[in-house]
């Protein structure tokens, strides 16, 4: 059985996370993530633990409560604001946050381990590929950055771990072996209800697709080595699929490694 091993920069160390996209997947992310960082710190006397930043430039609406993290209180407050200031105030944390827009082909990656791509947007996803594809920086870039891309549909979703920029024996990211991300013409519909918004998204595929993610990390971190990199969730037939660490496997989805 193929696996990868932690990346040496990960070990015995806090873990710089960026955090694009604080919506429904974003959210259930880092309200995992408080649980995660809480469990990791007692583990390990506090020496491995999460910093986490997030960006996002949306605001919450009414349309957000109950499908998101977010309270009634809340509508009307950028979404990366509340959520951070929600988690710094109860645990005591300094993560960070921008109420921005993040751009991802030029934004300064090096002082991240972990970028998780939060978006429903595909363009984004094309965007930061190709960026990772084409940069020429040399040396003066985080070569062993992972990207953790969480996307989903009305009732499925998938969930992809791989290497940012190109290197030899590269696990593949989202963009590697989705490459027609880039020709997806994004939809932008904001729901003006809550049942408008279930019909496009079923209630429970966002905890679903960020419970296989935050596992995925908690893996990697305690037992140092994963034999999937991904998963691929359908709540209709209530299934949940590996994405094996196999070339013969990327082969089919048209990645050679």
């Amino acid at each position: 059985m193929n696996t990868f091993s932690i990346p040496s920069e990960w070990i015995s160390k806090p873990l710089n996370i960026l955090v694009i996209g604080a919506g429904g997947t974003g959210s259930a992310f880092l309200s995992e993530c408080f649980q995660l960082d809480y469990l990791l710190r007692k583990v390990t006397n506090h020496q491995v633990h999460l910093n986490i930043s997030v960006y996002d430039d949306d605001k919450v609406s009414e349309s957000n409560v109950g499908r998101q993290g977010f309270y009634p209180v809340d509508v009307g407050m950028y979404k990366a604001e509340t959520l951070v200031s929600r988690f710094n105030l109860h645990g005591n944390l300094s993560w960070k946050y921008k109420n921005e827009r993040l751009l991802p082909e030029v934004f300064d990656y090096r002082n991240y381990d972990l970028v998780v791509t939060c978006v429903d947007k595909a363009k984004v996803r094309a965007d930061m590929g190709r960026f990772f594809a084409n940069d020429n920086r040399g040396s003066s870039y985080n070569k062993s950055l992972m990207w953790l891309d969480l996307g989903n549909g009305r009732a499925s979703g998938q969930i992809i771990l791989g290497h940012a920029y190109e290197q030899i024996n590269k696990l593949p990211n989202v963009f590697d072996l989705y490459p027609q991300l880039e020709s997806i013409v994004d939809v932008d519909e904001d729901s003006c209800s809550h049942i408008e918004a279930l019909r496009k998204q079923e209630y429970g595929i966002n905890k679903k697709v960020v419970l296989e993610a935050t596992r995925l990390l908690w893996e990697l971190l305690r037992k140092g080595s994963i034999s999937h990199h991904g998963s691929y969730v359908d709540l209709d037939s209530a299934t949940v699929k590996p994405l094996k660490i196999d070339p013969i496997c990327w082969q089919v989805l048209g990645y050679n490694s």
